[in-house]
């Protein structure tokens, strides 16, 4: 695709009642039954506002696109009860204001392009205000623990290992969750660890 075709670029278009101060939070636009690889494949993510329910924290106008996001990742969502529905994970988000951008299509989740939300090239997309993803974050009530940081004294690789250390400075998932989203200034929400044994 050269620079002047930007506008027949494959967006991920999702009809969402999630608000972007919770897309943000959350890292992305859950929980939606996709086909990931398919989802996968687009470089951008729209999503417009549904307000016809109002657990989600809506902040833009009914049926008006109101976030456009650079997709990272779609992987299956941590939500609970989501069951096989998938997380369409960001790494960058600009606001922007499109009304009627919905077209009463009973299906939440649309491949469109850019062209649709007045995006015809590179300029344009350059032109969004981006951010990225984890500038600010909030850990919600959890107050965050004091983690070790980089000035450890470094033992020597022949040094023999003592197991009561070990065993005073493991951590347990949720530690390990925050220290590594103060770390790399994302969300806990955004932490995935994966043990293999």
């Amino acid at each position: 695709m050269t620079a002047q075709d930007i506008g027949n670029e494959g967006c991920v278009t999702v009809y969402t009642c999630r608000g972007r101060d919770r897309i943000i939070r959350e890292g992305g636009s859950q929980a939606w039954r996709i086909d990931m690889s398919k989802a996968s494949k687009r470089k951008y993510l729209v999503c417009v506002q549904n307000r016809n329910q109002t657990w989600g924290q809506a902040t833009a106008e009914h049926q008006s696109a109101f976030l456009i996001a650079k997709i990272s990742s779609v992987t299956k969502s941590t939500e609970k009860d989501a069951g096989d529905r998938s997380i369409i994970k960001i790494s960058e988000f600009a606001e922007i204001t499109v009304p009627n951008s919905w077209d009463g299509n009973r299906n939440p989740v649309a491949y469109t392009k850019l062209s649709d939300y007045g995006i015809q090239t590179p300029d344009d997309l350059e032109d969004l205000s981006w951010t990225r993803l984890g500038a600010s974050f909030n850990l919600g009530d959890v107050a965050p623990v004091e983690m070790p940081g980089d000035d450890y004294l470094a033992a020597t690789i022949d040094a023999p290992s003592s197991p009561a250390l070990a065993e005073s400075t493991a951590l347990s998932i949720d530690e390990a969750k925050r220290g590594l989203a103060l770390k790399f200034g994302v969300s806990v929400e955004q932490i995935d660890i994966t043990i293999r044994g």
